[in-house]
């Protein structure tokens, strides 16, 4: 590697980032400076992020790249952003492709609006405890934060989400992803290590009354269900917490999160990384699945099935019991996404909204 780096931390990169264009070099020159960012990049503007219109800026991250990028790579001469998903005033995740002198290569780029080195030093604790690129379960390499852009750079990983198994695939498919997903999730409970903020049950009291707040604003009946859910959750939650155990958490696991490589099942986005009981995880993971479900299938039960494989394949490997306080977890997750979906600029998901309540209330009372 090159040595006199000015980023703040020093890089970790693989050889290999993007397989389909690597081993052919491109002699052609480069771009002009003024066509180096692709046209929905340049499109993107958002106040909230100061960094957005420096990491956007193709010309100076050709001279960031160069300092993090493997010798073998050569010297970037054009970089094009494909804009992958933007939260306006939070953070935004996009692909870099790279024409350097020996190549094409791809990086995943994630630039936020508050300093995060804290997501980039999580990701390499967990690699360190067993979820390596060479790992059956993983997590994609991150490469370099860059804090005067507050700028995290990661492998690219090639391969299908969970996501289009459950909405395209088989029956033998989605039991095969679901399988998958719960084993990389049940050994991230039982071995990685504990790092970030505790989920405390009885801590999300506000956070619950504000979601029933954002839902209500939509009128009846899901103002009325969003009340009753949240006043359950309520009654519960201290006893949820003193029956729970901790672990790592991911946060936001759900098949939208999980990557499934051949031989490799990669679990990426770790933004709101936790140590929390490990049916947080579980409950997103299933009620992730039922909104799919509702959203494409037509039919929040429609991969009823899946779940059920899921949940008895985590069962079987986790060290953690979870048949007690997941329903509590599952309607907290149903809350919370219907609050997603509530607080979208314009909600079109006002029936899914309410199935997700019901549901909430039915696995309560079980």
């Amino acid at each position: 590697m090159t040595s006199g780096r000015k980023c703040g931390v020093v890089p970790n990169v693989p050889r290999l980032l993007c397989s389909a264009d690597r081993s052919v070099p491109e002699a052609s020159a480069p771009m002009p400076e003024s066509a180096q960012r692709s046209i929905e990049s340049s499109a993107i503007s958002d106040p909230g992020i100061s960094t957005f219109p420096g990491v956007l800026d193709g010309v100076a991250m050709r001279g960031v790249l160069n300092e993090v990028i493997p010798d073998e790579w050569g010297t970037v001469q054009n970089v094009s952003f494909h804009i992958l998903k933007h939260h306006p005033g939070s953070r935004c995740t996009f692909e870099i492709g790279l024409r350097t002198t020996n190549g094409r290569y791809c990086l995943i780029g994630k630039v936020y609006a508050a300093d995060r080195f804290d997501v980039y030093r999580a990701m390499n604790e967990i690699r360190r405890a067993g979820f390596g690129s060479e790992d059956e379960f993983s997590i994609p390499k991150p490469l370099a934060y860059i804090p005067g852009l507050r700028l995290l750079l990661q492998e690219k990983v090639q391969g299908p989400r969970a996501k289009q198994f459950f909405l395209a695939g088989s029956e033998r498919d989605r039991v095969e992803a679901s399988e998958r997903c719960a084993g990389w999730l049940a050994k991230f409970h039982a071995t990685a290590p504990q790092s970030g903020d505790v989920l405390d049950p009885t801590g999300e009291m506000r956070s619950i009354a504000k979601w029933s707040r954002t839902i209500a604003e939509l009128g009846e009946p899901l103002a009325g269900l969003a009340g009753r859910v949240s006043k359950r959750l309520e009654e519960r939650a201290s006893a949820v917490a003193n029956g729970m155990e901790l672990c790592a958490g991911h946060g936001s696991y759900s098949c939208h999160q999980v990557i499934l490589s051949e031989g490799r099942t990669i679990a990426f986005d770790w933004d709101a990384y936790d140590v929390a009981d490990p049916c947080h995880d579980v409950a997103r993971f299933l009620v992730a699945l039922q909104r799919l479900a509702f959203k494409y299938l037509g039919s929040i039960r429609t991969l009823d099935t899946a779940a059920e494989v899921f949940l008895k394949t985590y069962q079987g490997l986790s060290p953690f019991r979870v048949a007690a306080n997941l329903p509590w977890y599952r309607a907290l997750t149903c809350l919370r996404l219907s609050k997603y979906e509530a607080n979208r600029p314009v909600c079109t998901f006002g029936k899914g909204i309410e199935v997700l309540l019901r549901e909430g209330l039915r696995v309560l009372e079980q």
